[in-house]
């Protein structure tokens, strides 16, 4: 942009009063509609095409909601309303009495129910229970409120307040003070109205500095000084909300919800990302819609359509409702709200409805983890916590989750990147100060200097900033050395205490002064800075997004304030390590590969594999990688030649990326820090087992707890410890057993492998400790044939390691299930190869057909090699009794029993259900014995346990499972025979 372009838009902006004076882009439609003459005709638009071609595929069945129709339970006092024709489980019942009771008693639970045991249900109606009970005495308490209510203001006028005259009131009296105190509390009805509006008498016209004409020698007092010297006595407000790990289980929580009689009653909204909201057709084809959303929504941008046909009606949370309602969606998932807001009149951004109007009003929030644990996301989202419950549902992770959000990584070519950022949007100030004209200068307001003096001022800190950061990398970096066990070639790292890394950043004699915690000078200055280069919603600074930083040097500097704000707290320095790792560019990192589980801890501790040591962590990270894919897809960090980098910068280490990683040892930072405020916090999960870690690591008490039993009949249930191969040989997962590829070990589950496929139909899943022994499996079945003798009757599938190829490779899984036939006449069913912890292990609904048997083989422990495995074990081993945490060797058996109990919880998903589980190896016979104590006393989940029997002659495994497998065989054809008789 040239100087006389940029005075131009300058001067544009400041005679703009508002933002909404800009005139909405406009797409036009193929066919000619939407560009008639006539105003008052139908205007549309373009979507995204992949909306169109989803909503042409099969058109959603629209819910019916059946408010009046419904079963319902008294339980602790609460009514609790259920789908009529429904009976509940005693597991549901005693969940659904837990849940109440703590919510009444502001107390927390951990709560594990078997798939299929109606989890979610349980949850889901004894917290609207709860909720539709408490708006109700919200309701009585504020009629009853000596403000809000009838009475208030000396009883002579009833106070009520609309959306409309809010709206009034916001105008008149923005710059009234209240007269009346009242308490700072979270309103239930009022709460995004309350915080605008001050409470005044109504059409009394006094102002704040007005004071009543009363004479003082009466005595009586007035109805203003009674209302003045009165308290709100309304109850606060609560929400639900509602997180899971992804969107998909959303979904399937939403269909749910759907199922009870609280829709319209107990109002509902959802947050996600652009990437899954946005419908703009040029937006979809970004590399990142985000940014993209902003740009065209500045000052200066073309304006999307969709959002500018949200004013001024769709601006507020009851007509948008009534809109969506009337199109159909009454309780939506995402898919569905993006669908009918895309395709219905008038169309309308799905994002901006869900995310900042729907949330005005809405009871209950559907929303992913990180809405929730991520300090960043959730600050920058429209989410209230404070005095709400929240439920974490598949939480069996939150532990690695809430230790990733307070965890911050940065890489050498990460701050070179940021540092030429800065030092391009400095040069673009000068150059617009140096071609200024005469006339230009003539014109040219004195604001308009001092702003770009200021911005360039900004710039110019935030670069030593980073200068400073470098440096510190760069002098950090001396100690790494060789591991002394495992490695690759020119591999480096070290890991240093707490108190070493406080001594890394106060380091006066190389000029390190980068220990700034909130409050002191230099974090103000640094906080100050970076709020003036990344400014955009005040309309005024909108022309100058044009010097705005990369994205990249915004989540530096975002990622160093917030470790600042945790590291800075006294009380919190002693969780972190620092890392460093020093990494051949293209080669595979030890890191990601474990003993007896695949996972790597740099990246989480039991996270989905990766190939890649993790290049960044922590809340800003996390958010702008799930945001921006390709990102991950073009992490390459090529330091090979120094001359790479443009700002002269040469490479700490030539050919190899350079990595600080600052490691948070303790989930009870980021799980306090996200709910410490809240009125009750709900932990649950198919797989929670073992609860102890929870109970001491998250930094919160948990007095409820449930462990469900099992719905399922024992019957239809057969649970197996195979600690003797066929061959006789004893089966040991352990590193010594798994490094030789001509092992017993490998021979025996191959020959169980086998064995199962033969004689059991539909869908198998075998699940191994990592990528190297799945490898090492597949190599010794081509050896001795067992695989080819395998594809006779399966399919034989492996779970991918790029996520991105998982749907084709569990379409033909599918395929495989239901149409055996098209792969050949003896086929009759599939066996998938997956790892611990993988993308097959969690999220995934393998029920009935899809999984017959589940075969695990060994105990998923991380990496024992692991720097950041050894930091957390030495970390909980110094706590331990000061903390009342987990030993180190009890916290990692933990995470291992953890990780095996969500892969044997892939089959068995609902009452009528039927399988097999097959644990091979023989560490795990204890887990058939009555009491165990120690390290070793974390157990598979209770519903497992109560079927498991040790099988020590493979002889006698052989003749159960074959009696276990003919028997649900029969069951099922007698079951067929009688449907055929009733049709005939």
């Amino acid at each position: 942009m040239s100087a006389e372009q940029f005075f131009g838009l300058f001067k544009k902006q400041k005679g703009r009063n508002t933002p909404s004076a800009r005139k909405p882009f406009k797409v036009k439609r193929e066919d000619g509609g939407g560009d008639s003459d006539d105003p008052n005709a139908p205007k549309t638009h373009e979507i995204a095409p992949e909306i169109v071609k989803k909503s042409r595929a099969g058109k959603r069945k629209r819910v019916e909601i059946k408010n009046d129709d419904f079963n319902q339970l008294m339980m602790q006092s609460v009514p609790v309303r259920y789908p009529k024709g429904l009976t509940l489980y005693p597991t549901q019942k005693l969940m659904i009495v837990r849940i109440i009771k703590a919510i009444q008693n502001s107390e927390n639970v951990l709560g594990e129910s078997p798939t299929g045991s109606g989890k979610t249900m349980a949850l889901l109606s004894s917290t609207c229970a709860w909720l539709k009970q408490y708006m109700d005495q919200k309701k009585e308490s504020r009629e009853k409120c000596a403000i809000h209510g009838d009475g208030a203001f000396g009883g002579n006028m009833k106070y009520e307040e609309t959306e409309d005259t809010i709206k009034e009131e916001i105008d008149e009296t923005r710059d009234i003070k209240p007269m009346v105190p009242v308490k700072n509390e979270n309103l239930f009805d009022d709460e995004w109205k309350d915080d605008f509006i001050s409470h005044r008498l109504p059409n009394s016209g006094v102002k704040n500095e007005e004071k009543p004409d009363v004479k003082p020698e009466v005595k009586k007092e007035s109805g203003e000084q009674k209302a003045a010297q009165a308290e709100c006595t309304c109850l606060p407000r609560v929400r639900i909300y509602y997180g899971t790990r992804t969107h998909k289980q959303i979904a399937q929580v939403v269909k749910e919800f759907s199922r009870l009689p609280y829709a319209n009653i107990i109002k509902h909204t959802i947050l996600a990302s652009r990437d899954q909201s946005c419908i703009h057709p040029l937006a979809r084809k970004q590399p990142d819609i985000s940014q993209f959303c902003k740009e065209i929504n500045s000052a200066n941008g073309i304006g999307c359509s969709f959002k500018s046909a949200m004013r001024p009606k769709f601006e507020k949370a009851q007509p948008l409702r009534d809109h969506l309602r009337n199109n159909g969606s009454v309780v939506f998932d995402i898919e569905q709200v993006v669908e009918t807001l895309a395709l219905s009149y008038p169309q309308i951004c799905p994002y901006f409805s869900t995310n900042r109007v729907l949330t005005q009003d809405a009871d209950l929030i559907f929303c992913p983890f990180s809405y929730l644990v991520d300090p960043l996301i959730r600050n920058s989202s429209d989410v209230h916590i404070k005095n709400s419950v929240v439920i974490l549902d598949e939480a069996h992770n939150i532990e690695d989750t809430c230790r990733d959000a307070a965890s911050f990584s940065f890489t050498e070519k990460e701050l070179d990147d940021s540092i030429l950022s800065l030092r391009l949007k400095k040069v673009a100030i000068d150059q617009v100060n140096a071609n200024k004209t005469p006339e230009d200068a003539l014109h040219q307001t004195p604001d308009l200097t001092i702003e770009l003096n200021e911005f360039r001022g900004h710039l110019q800190y935030l670069e030593l900033l980073i200068l400073e950061m470098l440096r510190w990398v760069r002098h950090v970096a001396q100690d790494a050395r060789k591991p002394a066990r495992g490695g690759m070639d020119g591999f480096k790292t070290c890991t240093l205490s707490s108190g070493n890394l406080f001594a890394s950043l106060t380091n006066a004699e190389h000029g390190i002064d980068l220990f700034t915690p909130p409050k002191t000078p230099k974090y103000d200055a640094i906080s100050v800075a970076f709020s003036g280069v990344t400014k955009h919603n005040e309309p005024e600074m909108q022309h100058m997004d044009q010097f705005k930083p990369s994205a990249t040097a915004i989540v530096c500097i975002e990622k160093w304030l917030y470790f600042q704000s945790f590291f800075g707290n006294q009380q919190y320095q002693p969780t972190y390590r620092l890392n460093v790792s020093i990494e051949p560019i293209n080669q595979t990192g030890r890191f990601n590969q474990t003993f007896d589980g695949n996972l790597s801890m740099s990246s989480s501790f039991s996270s989905t594999p990766s190939l890649k040591i993790r290049s960044s962590a922590g809340p800003r990270n996390m958010q702008y990688k799930e945001e921006n894919p390709w990102l991950q897809e073009n992490d390459d960090d090529d330091w090979k030649d120094p001359s790479i980098s443009q700002t002269g910068h040469k490479a700490i280490s030539e050919g190899c990326k350079t990595t600080i990683s600052l490691w948070c040892m303790s989930p009870a930072l980021s799980f306090y820090d996200a709910f410490s405020e809240t009125r009750s916090v709900i932990l649950a999960s198919g797989t929670l087992c073992p609860m102890d870690t929870l109970k001491t690591e998250l930094g919160m008490e948990f007095k409820q707890q449930v462990e469900g039993d099992q719905v399922i009949s024992p019957d239809n249930i057969f649970a197996a410890v195979i600690p003797f191969g066929p061959h006789g040989n004893r089966i040991t997962c352990t590193y010594r057993n798994t490094s030789d590829p001509s092992s017993p070990f490998y021979e025996e589950v191959a020959s169980i492998v086998k064995y199962v496929c033969m004689h059991v139909p539909a869908g198998i899943l075998c699940f191994l400790p990592s990528y190297r022994v799945l490898e090492q499996l597949k190599t010794c079945m081509l050896r001795n044939h067992s695989m080819k003798h395998i594809q006779t009757k399966k399919v034989v599938l492996f779970e991918p390691r790029k996520s991105s190829e998982l749907t084709a490779v569990m379409d033909e899984f599918d395929l495989a299930i239901f149409n055996p036939t098209n792969f050949g006449e003896s086929i009759n069913g599939a066996l998938m190869f997956a790892v611990f912890r993988g993308k097959v292990s969690e999220g995934i609904d393998f029920a009935d057909d899809r999984a017959r048997v589940v075969i695990s083989v060994g105990i998923p422990y991380p990496n024992a090699m692991d720097d950041q495995v050894n930091a957390k074990k030495s970390y909980n081993d110094q706590n331990s009794k000061d903390l009342g945490i987990l030993t180190g060797d009890e916290w990692y058996t933990t995470q291992a029993y953890r990780a095996l109990n969500q892969a044997l919880g892939r089959c068995l998903r609902h009452k009528n259900d039927w399988g097999a589980m097959l644990l091979i190896d023989d560490r795990l016979e204890r887990q058939t014995e009555k009491t165990m104590t120690g390290a070793t006393s974390a157990r598979v989940s209770k519903w497992i346990r109560a079927q498991l029997k040790n099988y020590r002659d493979f002889k006698q495994f052989n003749e159960n499972f074959r009696v276990f497998i003919e028997g649900r065989h029969s069951v099922i054809n007698v079951k067929k025979e009688k449907e055929d008789i009733v049709d005939e």
